[in-house]
């Protein structure tokens, strides 16, 4: 039966709302009063049981449909409840308080119909404490607990007329939150953004609020559309963000994590908050989007290795920080630096901080390619040979190493495997398989003997320069590696005599085109009589006088021996010398003893010699 007293419903009005003014507009003193007198009860009306809303749609004369399109319906066993299109966790319960907009409530008083009390409705988005502002007036939304438990808004208006009196600190240009606002359209059915839209409210609700969080871990403020900055609360702030969709979303928590940022107190979760809100909702199917999104984001852009957990167990490693790929690929951190670091993964200065991380991918077949490598310590035990001596088949180019020179900083000598089996192969391939016959030592004798370094030697086997080659064991090691001595020598000399010059006289070359000693030729070049002209010999790495033929041949036009004079006339050198100190001539080069003198060969015109009177 209806109502003596009817009142306009309102489109976003709640059930029990309703049912609480027209018991007040039919002058009960309250909705239990009211309620009394019939067949259901408050929760009844709340929930809009199908019943209850036939008994409130002949009472009021309105649609039961439309009346209860609002009532706050329990869902499930973890308490979600329905109210209008939207669904919202027990944590967003009003429970047994009153949520008003002060300015909303002033205006229904003023503008409405009625009894005083019958006038303020009860607006959908009051039921949820999800919705913080006003959407009309951006004002906050006040809270106070209900009467005595009793859940009946027209009588605590009746009740307390000096809360909605006093307008102070209401009034003003307030903006109401877009978070709010968004709710609101998903309450009453409007759906604006798509990947929100798919996600159900109070996930939506959560998910602002601890993207905002993490958000300000990285960011201090907001910035408008026109440039200024604002200082927002958490979810409001989370909501800018996230409301631009999941390509946003990845593209913005990919830039903080992987740049990380100078306000970032806690480097040891660089996604908190969001994690541990994601893992204690594992179990909600409702959150399994945001799982997985955040689940990938993590995996693909923080250090976790398989197994390792940040919402999920991690699948696959998509990022490595030094350390960890230290540990992967058993390879020392500074040497991973250098490697990634000339690769461009990593930037010159990188220290080794567990913060910094790279492309895993990337990273793979530089730090493989650099564990299938060996030390200069472990290719020398490999060719039974000592470090220096290795080190210096290196410098020479003759063994490959992996990094290049690097001017003045310090270069990680390592050899690829491949490389150093080649350099064997290289080194014994025309080697007979045989014992050492005489005249045959190990190389490493051999350079010895010869005064030069091993890698001349090792050039010399490379580059078929020597025919005398002997494997004397079944390694391909540097003590098993023999060569003939002399032949060695051989090639040494007229190696070192190419280098030098061709043309160029050893003090030895000359004394012998001179018949006489080296002893003596010194002099002739100490003196510039002989001229000469100053190289570095490499057999002694020492700078020594070398003579050229044109100079040799002018000096013997020019000059004549006492030993070559005495051969001409048959006799002995000292009286020859006697002879030229008789008549007066004097020697070019007088070194201190008759048998080392030389004259000019013009002077010997003044010369007679009788060899019966000598």
């Amino acid at each position: 039966m209806k109502l003596p007293i009817s009142i306009m419903f309102h489109e976003t009005e709640t059930p029990l709302g309703f049912v609480s003014r027209l018991a007040a507009a039919n002058g009960y003193p309250s909705l239990e009063a009211f309620l009394d007198c019939t067949e259901t009860n408050t929760s009844a009306i709340s929930r809009g049981d199908a019943d209850a809303m036939a008994l409130l749609a002949k009472w009021s004369g309105e649609d039961s449909a439309e009346l209860g399109r609002f009532a706050t319906r329990t869902l499930d066993d973890k308490l979600c409840f329905g109210l209008g299109d939207a669904v919202f966790s027990r944590e967003y319960r009003r429970g047994k308080t009153h949520r008003f907009c002060i300015r909303c409530v002033q205006n229904d008083i003023r503008h409405g119909e009625g009894r005083t009390a019958s006038r303020p409705y009860v607006r959908a988005w009051w039921e949820t404490k999800a919705v913080r502002t006003c959407p009309f007036h951006g004002s906050r939304i006040t809270e106070m607990t209900c009467d005595n438990g009793k859940d009946d808004f027209a009588s605590f208006v009746r009740s307390n007329p000096h809360v909605f009196a006093d307008a102070s600190g209401t009034e003003g240009d307030l903006r109401p939150m877009e978070l709010d606002l968004y709710l609101i359209d998903r309450i009453r059915g409007v759906k604006v953004f798509p990947f929100l839209d798919g996600l159900e409210t109070y996930v939506v609700a959560g998910l602002a609020k601890y993207f905002g969080r993490f958000l300000h871990r990285y960011r201090c403020d907001d910035v408008n559309e026109n440039g200024s900055f604002d200082t927002l609360d958490d979810a409001e702030y989370g909501f800018h963000a996230v409301k631009l969709g999941q390509a946003h979303i990845s593209d913005l928590v990919s830039t903080l994590l992987l740049d990380g940022s100078p306000a970032l107190k806690d480097e040891a979760a660089p996604m908190e908050p969001i994690p541990p809100w994601l893992r204690r909702n594992l179990d909600t199917p409702a959150y399994a989007t945001l799982v997985e999104l955040f689940q990938d984001l993590a995996e693909r852009n923080l250090p976790l290795g398989e197994g390792d957990t940040c919402i999920l167990p991690t699948r696959k490693r998509y990022r490595h920080t030094v350390r960890s790929a230290s540990v992967e690929y058993g390879l020392m951190e500074p040497r991973i630096v250098e490697l990634l670091t000339k690769a461009g993964l990593l930037q010159a200065g990188t220290a080794t901080r567990a913060k910094v991380s790279f492309d895993a991918e990337l990273a793979r077949p530089i730090l493989q390619a650099a564990q299938d490598t060996l030390s200069l310590t472990e290719a020398a035990a490999i060719l039974d040979l000592s470090g220096p001596r290795l080190h210096e088949i290196i410098e020479a180019g003759l063994l490959p190493r992996v990094e290049a020179d690097r001017g003045d900083l310090r270069v990680y000598t390592r050899i690829r495997r491949q490389d150093l089996t080649d350099f064997q192969r290289r080194l014994f391939e025309r080697a007979q398989t045989r014992v050492a016959p005489d005249g045959y030592l190990p190389i490493v004798k051999v350079a010895h003997r010869c005064n030069c370094q091993l890698r001349e030697l090792v050039e010399m086997v490379l580059q078929d320069q020597l025919e005398g080659i002997v494997r004397a064991g079944d390694d391909l090691t540097f003590p098993n590696l023999f060569v003939n001595l002399k032949e060695t020598q051989e090639m040494r000399r007229r190696l070192v005599k190419e280098k030098i010059g061709i043309k160029l006289l050893t003090i030895r070359d000359a004394a012998a085109v001179l018949k006489t000693t080296q002893v003596k030729v010194y002099p002739l070049v100490r003196s510039g009589l002989l001229p000469s002209i100053s190289r570095l010999n490499p057999s002694t790495r020492q700078r020594q006088p070398f003579i050229e033929p044109e100079a040799l041949e002018a000096f013997q036009r020019l000059h004549i021996s006492v030993a070559e004079i005495a051969t001409i006339y048959g006799t002995r050198a000292d009286l020859i010398a006697q002879r030229m100190e008789l008549l007066g001539v004097q020697p070019s080069l007088d070194p201190g003893s008759r048998s080392g003198r030389y004259y000019r060969r013009r002077d010997l015109d003044k010369f007679t010699f009788d060899r019966l009177a000598a």
